[in-house]
């Protein structure tokens, strides 16, 4: 199918089937990605090798992400990468359900990051192709709402199915849900290509591929428009610093209170900033993107500092309240920048590039974390890492210009 222009204006709609899936698959995502490194420290890990579980997992993904965003653009479809993602989730969760070798987690989580890079940044470019550019703050908003809420089902269920019943339970479920939101994928989602690729021989992709990856200077020239370059590198700080707290999170949170209380904590940030996503998306869409990013780089360090500060329940679930706004801010606001400024046929590329950057910077993040977690600590860690995002609050005043004209605002 191809996306006409009068099409656009049924774009709710279409949001439903992708954002379905898209709860799906952030559900089963999660799981991991937080009950890991407690499964991993309950197999006698060290704090290091418990953050290399995720620098691996966003290692790989970091290289696999601009590369399936590329291919998919040049194929014009979208549909094949979320069902190889999604099949490859639900096998790779079942393997590591019968694993108890934390060197052997750090390998499977490496093969996660390849199959997981498939499915987000194709996402995206489907809700950017399917929306007015007036429209494309809300929409992302939406399409991330959904990410946020399935983050913090998987969350919640994670932390307490654990305590319940064991690891391996957990892994059970996150496999099902994958491998249910790939036969919905099948069954109800909608291919939409883009018109300008319409020839998908062999030769003319790996052609393709090479001109992305080694591309003449005119067509990367977006990337300087509005500083839209130094917005990943601001990714790549806010996520340095989030990325490696993450790493931590479920095993500091366990260590004050429990498993469950850990996926409970870790949840309500993630299921609240879903719910924010959206307005704030809309709200982007009237004052700019700029403040929405202020807000969100600079609210990274506050909420790090604090941690390092809190051990009262009530003070650490009002962080994650606040924790939800900046989120939402951060991701809301850096996607839609990117579409305001990236053309229609590099949608996926750019999209896969602020992936990219945020996956470089957990990657970064969780082995700085891990080094400094292992040397001084947890809390000395935060407070090291909360560094990171003061700089890109920094870059985002000086070296990016509003993407949102006077006249819209």
């Amino acid at each position: 199918m191809i996306l006409l222009d009068s099409e656009k204006q049924g774009f709710s709609k279409s949001l439903v089937p992708i954002s379905t899936v898209n709860w799906l698959f952030s559900f089963a995502i999660i799981i991991p990605l937080v009950v890991m490194p407690l499964y991993a420290r309950s197999l006698g890990a060290t704090l290091l090798q418990s953050s290399l579980l995720l620098a691996t997992y966003y290692g790989v993904q970091t290289i696999s992400l601009v590369f399936m965003g590329s291919l998919s653009d040049i194929m014009g479809s979208r549909k094949p990468f979320i069902i190889f993602s999604l099949f490859g989730l639900a096998v790779i969760l079942l393997i590591i359900s019968f694993v108890s070798i934390p060197t052997l987690l750090i390998l499977l989580m490496g093969i996660m990051g390849v199959v997981a890079a498939g499915f987000r940044p194709t996402c995206m470019g489907l809700v950017s192709a399917i929306s007015s550019k007036a429209e494309k703050g809300k929409s992302l908003g939406i399409l991330n709402t959904s990410t946020s809420i399935g983050w913090a089902s998987g969350s919640l269920l994670g932390g307490l199915i654990a305590d319940l019943f064991n690891f391996a339970v957990t892994f059970y479920l996150a496999c099902s849900i994958a491998f249910t939101a790939a036969i919905l994928t099948i069954i109800f989602l909608k291919e939409i290509t883009t018109s300008t690729n319409k020839e998908r021989n062999f030769r003319r992709i790996i052609s393709s591929l090479k001109n992305r990856f080694l591309p003449n200077s005119d067509e990367n020239s977006y990337l300087k428009e509005h500083g839209l370059n130094w917005l990943y590198v601001v990714f790549y700080l806010r996520y340095s610093a989030y990325g490696g707290a993450f790493s931590f999170l479920s095993i500091f949170f366990a260590g004050l209170f429990s498993n469950s209380w850990a996926g409970i904590l870790i949840g309500i940030y993630l299921g609240l900033s879903g719910f924010l996503m959206a307005p704030i998306g809309k709200f982007s869409d009237k004052i700019g993107r700029k403040p929405i990013l202020i807000l969100g780089s600079l609210g990274t360090s506050v909420t790090l500092i604090i941690y390092a500060l809190a051990y009262d329940l009530f003070l650490l679930l009002a962080m994650q309240i606040f924790l939800s706004v900046v989120f939402a801010a951060i991701y809301t606001g850096g996607s839609a920048f990117v579409s305001d400024v990236a053309p229609e046929f590099k949608h996926n590329e750019a999209m896969g590039l602020l992936n990219s950057s945020l996956s470089l910077g957990a990657v970064t993040g969780s082995v700085l974390g891990g080094i400094m977690a292992e040397l001084f600590g947890l809390r000395v860690m935060f407070v090291f890492l909360a560094i990171f995002p003061i700089i890109g609050t920094a870059i985002v005043l000086l070296k990016l210009s509003e993407t949102i004209s006077s006249k819209t605002l």
